[in-house]
């Protein structure tokens, strides 16, 4: 894994939304104030790219990948360090599984003496995971990696799981309540975001449903991940409608599309009292989407610094790069059309 961090999408400007994003959705950021920029190597006018019990237990109370938390309500089962077994999940409270990948449920294995990454959950590890769509993990260790590695989960020690973040009792927190993904599509779309801090595997769901809306997790930055004194956001890979989770929550290879192959990201990220979402083309992929997006107002009380758009393979404005907007009140819908 190279030395990458998530940065944080906060615009210096209301007025100057639409700019130039990175050639890779995931570089270092020199500023936490300002979109990390590159310009790419050639021009393109394109969207192309880019249990419920005492306590936490592993019995599967959860609904898959949806989970048993209602939209914006908190989790109420404190999570007790070394009750649960490093071969157990903890699934439930808004922690999910993620059976399609070989860890057990878990998002990403760490190993930090080796510096290996997959296997088990065993002594010594960090054993990240996923929350539901809207949420983010809360676990990782305020020591991090000197040269850029960034770790995160649930440590495992002894053969029982503890917490790295002692100062939160419960494995997942909701996000600023600022935006969400309404499908006006006869397909569902998997909407896969970073492990961050952690593999960066872009594992994590959002599966859109047809006809459905989800809420997409927007991190707060001033709370969230600290990156070598850098705010963090969350980043999505978008891929073509039809491509289930299992497949687009996953490492891609090159061609197939999916994945960190997929057509698009999303970006989002609230500093300052602002919201900032961002749609982002994808250079590893040279394709259009399958699909048009358009980041609009939720409702008549909701304010967006404009409305943006990638639509049949252009992004408003021609702009090559991607766009940012910024939610000063209210909220905003990722229409899917």
């Amino acid at each position: 894994m190279t030395d990458t961090v998530i940065p944080s999408i906060e615009s210096s400007s209301l007025n100057l939304l639409c700019q130039t994003t990175p050639s890779s959705p995931l570089l270092s950021s020199s500023s936490s104030s300002s979109i990390a920029t590159t310009t790419s190597s050639s021009s393109r006018s394109s969207c192309s790219l880019l249990s419920i019990a005492e306590k936490a237990t592993s019995t599967p109370t959860s609904s898959g990948i949806y989970d048993d938390l209602e939209n914006m309500i908190d989790p109420t089962v404190k999570f007790e360090d070394g009750t649960i077994a490093c071969t157990d999940f903890p699934v439930g409270q808004g922690v999910i599984a993620l059976d399609w990948l070989s860890f057990g449920g878990w998002s990403g294995i760490q190993n930090p003496s080796d510096d290996s990454t997959g296997g088990t959950c065993r002594d010594g590890t960090y054993c990240s995971y996923a929350c539901q769509a809207g949420m983010s993990k809360t676990q990782w260790p305020s020591t991090q990696p000197s040269d850029g590695e960034s770790l995160g989960g649930l440590y495992c020690k002894s053969g029982y799981l503890y917490r790295t973040n002692t100062d939160t009792d419960y494995l997942c927190e909701w996000g600023v309540d600022a935006a969400y993904v309404v499908s006006e599509l006869d397909s569902s779309v998997a909407i896969c975001r970073t492990d961050y801090p952690g593999t960066e595997n872009m594992v994590i769901p959002t599966y859109v449903t047809a006809g459905s809306t989800l809420p997409l997790t927007v991190v707060d930055e001033e709370t969230y991940y600290i990156w070598q004194g850098s705010m963090t956001s969350a980043q999505y890979y978008v891929n073509n409608a039809g491509v289930s989770y299992e497949d687009g929550c996953a490492w891609g290879t090159d061609g197939n599309g999916v994945g960190n192959w997929a057509p698009l990201n999303f970006g989002a990220g609230y500093t300052n009292g602002v919201s900032y979402l961002s749609l982002i083309p994808n250079p590893n992929n040279s394709g259009d989407i399958n699909f048009n997006v358009k980041i609009v107002a939720a409702d008549d009380s909701s304010t967006i610094s404009g409305t943006y758009y990638c639509e049949n393979g252009v992004f408003s404005g021609d702009n090559t790069d991607g766009c940012t907007v910024g939610v000063t009140s209210g909220k905003a819908h990722f229409v899917l059309y």
